[in-house]
């Protein structure tokens, strides 16, 4: 072992997981390095995904905005346009200074970074391969291991590779050219999102899903409206499809879908944006080499303290599947991290982990669904307070959406917040902090809220389960 480093824990991949992980790491005293095969740090959040996606969200709905609503405020503007390439530029730049804050971070905490790709050779030994070259640069050694390295868009097995009009999310977050027509397939989050932001900016949308409903992972009553404001939009939605070809040239393409009936229907458009999902990124880790399982889907399998197969290693983020969210794959590290240094964290309540879409107005959502419910047959109450009735609502112009609460009939605990507003991405919180500590409609509703406020709408739906009633309707 002369002349390899050794460490008391590695971590594979520097997203959201893996960087929160090792900064926790070395707090607790513990050697740490970083293997990242790509240049940047900040994982697919940061360089392809949560953060330059807002921010083209961000701009899109500016624009948007000032087109449509600006006016009412009494703001004019002559000859309003857009300049792509300024709105790429500012998302990247934004992606640098976060990138830097992280090497900063790295820096302080003393955790040192490993550009390539991890290989295990054995349980406790990694080797560090060039990317491109795919040579070995050098062995480490560790105790621990925790594999961060999160997931990659699902191609359709007719696709080989995406190219310049057949896209991901990747390709769209760094377009050249505003689609004139953009067909979307797959109606979850990133879809409604990367659809949204062209659709501002002028793309004529056509979102295309094999499911009943769009956010079909969502309570029905977020998709339903989602579906109205969208189609208030111009985007139209079509669902319940599922795609039989996409046959493409530089400038046209043809998606060929199947309803149930088994009738065909032909989209035509000039981009494809293909947003099915994800699957776990395990390519070249050599898994197989030390006995780590993985399930059907590719998942790596954890128990319920993180750890694969082999105890000293363990995984978190999109790489073990489940909700496939940034703040989901921190606290999983930050759970594992404290397992390894021999503390006692508590256990992650995955039911309570929020989802948000960040499009206007945003959806947020926590706990429990109807439909989820209903399966349960458990009995339960619903209170929804429209924000057409919200004093802030009208202060800025945007009255769409509600705010809905599920709670036990029986003891009146919280199970469910199902939110489309302004500010729900925020307001969604109370929800989180009211469940963890198990708080009833009442609780909420004997609250004091600010005036005005979007959270008013919190304690509205309280008082709507609790008693039925509400101040404002």
């Amino acid at each position: 072992m002369n002349n390899i480093s050794s460490y008391d824990l590695i971590i594979i991949g520097s997203g959201p997981g893996g960087y929160v992980s090792a900064i926790r790491s070395s707090q607790l005293g513990l050697k740490t390095a970083i293997i990242e095969k790509y240049s940047s740090l900040g994982g697919t959040c940061l360089n392809v995904g949560c953060i330059p996606s807002k921010c083209l969200l961000d701009s899109s709905k500016k624009f948007f905005l000032a087109k449509k609503n600006f006016y009412s405020h009494g703001i004019f503007f002559e000859n309003l346009k857009f300049d792509l390439k300024k709105i790429i530029n500012r998302k990247d730049k934004v992606i640098e200074n976060i990138n830097n804050g992280i090497k900063y971070l790295m820096k302080k905490n003393k955790i040192d970074i490993y550009h390539g790709i991890g290989y295990f050779k054995t349980k406790n030994i990694l080797s560090i391969f060039d990317e491109k070259l795919m040579t070995e640069k050098e062995k480490i050694k560790f105790n621990f291991c925790i594999i961060a390295t999160g997931s990659k868009p699902i191609k359709f097995p007719y696709i080989k590779k995406f190219k310049k009009n057949i896209i991901s999310s990747t390709e769209a977050l760094n377009i050249k050219e505003v689609p004139k027509r953009l067909i979307t397939i797959g109606g979850g989050i990133i879809g409604l999102e990367l659809s949204s932001i062209f659709n501002r900016l002028g793309s004529e949308v056509t979102i295309i899903d094999n499911m009943k409903h769009i956010i079909s992972n969502m309570d029905e009553s977020l998709s339903n409206e989602m579906k109205k404001i969208l189609e208030k939009s111009s985007i139209k939605i079509n669902t319940s499809l599922s795609i039989e070809n996409i046959i493409s040239d530089d400038y046209n393409i043809s998606v060929i879908t199947k309803n149930k009936l088994g009738e065909k229907i032909l989209f035509k458009g000039d981009y494809c944006l293909i947003s099915v999902g994800r699957k776990a990124y395990t390519e070249n880790l050599g898994l197989n080499n030390i006995g780590i399982k993985t399930d059907k889907n590719g998942f790596i399998i954890v128990n319920s303290f993180l750890q694969s197969t082999l105890n000293n290693i363990y995984a978190i983020g999109d790489v073990i599947g489940g909700k496939m969210l940034a703040h989901k794959a921190e606290e999983e590290g930050l759970y594992a991290v404290e397992h390894i240094s021999g503390q006692k964290p508590n256990k992650i309540n995955y039911n309570l982990v929020p989802s948000v879409i960040y499009t206007h107005p945003e959806v947020a959502s926590v706990g429990y669904t109807e439909n989820e419910l209903k399966k349960n047959r458990l009995k339960y109450n619903v209170g929804i307070f429209p924000m057409k009735a919200l004093g802030r609502a009208h202060t800025i112009g945007n009255t769409i959406g509600f705010l809905k609460m599920i709670t036990d009939k029986v003891t009146d605990e919280i199970l469910g917040v199902h939110i489309i507003s302004d500010a729900a991405s925020e307001m969604i919180m109370e929800a989180v902090v009211s469940m963890e500590f198990k708080a009833s409609s009442e609780d909420i509703y004997r609250i004091c809220h600010p005036h005005p406020s979007f959270s008013e709408s919190f304690k509205e739906a309280s008082l709507l389960n609790f008693e039925n009633r509400a101040i404002h309707i």
